[in-house]
Parts: C-alpha cells; sequence; structure tokens
C-alpha cells in the first residue's frame, strides 16, 4: 500500500534488520512512519483512499459471536474474506479469538463489558470487552 512516502531498498533493508534484532527505529525512521499514518489518515478521512472502509456491522458480528462463546464460528473465516469485510487490520481480531478460546477452555465465559465505536481519523473499529468465567 502506498502512502505517499516509499522506503529506498536500503532503508527498507535498514528497517527490517532493525526489526529483527528488535532494535527501536532511529527517530528519522519513526518520523517517516508517522508521516505515513498521519497521511493514511487524512487520505481515509477524505474518501481518498482506496483501503477498505471500517465496517462496523462485521465489527459488532464478531464481537456478537465472542459474547456468545460462538467461537467455531471463526473456523469458516478466511484469511481473504476477513481482508475483504474488515479490511487491512481485520488479522489483529485473531487475538481476541484466541483469547476467548483460551477462556472458553476452561469452561463457559460470560462477556461482562462491551464497548465499541468506529474511528475514521484512526483508520480503525476500536473495542475493549473484559469476561470472565461462570
Amino acid at each position: 500500500m502506498n502512502f505517499g512516502t516509499e522506503n529506498t531498498e536500503e532503508e527498507s533493508f535498514a528497517l527490517l534488520d532493525a526489526f529483527i534484532e528488535g532494535l527501536p527505529p532511529t527517530p528519522e525512521q519513526r518520523a517517516k512512519g508517522e508521516q505515513r499514518v498521519v497521511q493514511a489518515g487524512r487520505d481515509y478521512v477524505a474518501g481518498s483512499t482506496a483501503m477498505v472502509p471500517i465496517n462496523p456491522s462485521w465489527d459488532n458480528r464478531l464481537l456478537d459471536h465472542l459474547a456468545h462463546g460462538e467461537l467455531a464460528e471463526f473456523d469458516s473465516w478466511t484469511v481473504e474474506a476477513m481482508a475483504k469485510e474488515g479490511g487491512g487490520s481485520a488479522h489483529e481480531v485473531r487475538t481476541w479469538i484466541a483469547a476467548c478460546a483460551s477462556l472458553a477452555a476452561t469452561g463457559p465465559y460470560e462477556m461482562t463489558s462491551r464497548f465499541y465505536e468506529a474511528i475514521p481519523a484512526w483508520i480503525a473499529g476500536f473495542a475493549v470487552t473484559t469476561a470472565r468465567g461462570r
């Protein structure tokens, strides 16, 4: 995806090496990355990007399945469908599925709180939940 500031091949290898070695980005690398993210957010809000729009319906359907303990529903979700419906960050929800599956492995659970809001300026649907075993 092009956010308007591409890395040179040398910069890309430097970033990769730093990532593999667990090194923090240089101030220049951090500034360039922040510039890309800010521009991507501006483009998204202005409607001038090819990014998949935030999909609150998909996000809430996922949260509903988690709330009802319907974890087997996710067995049929493909990588392609998740990206198409949920956007580029949709794969982050795998951690939510894993957390609920871990909790469910100890027995039934209940979601005790749930908050969701689509935040276009962040290019994200933001959610917070809590759950506990019954």
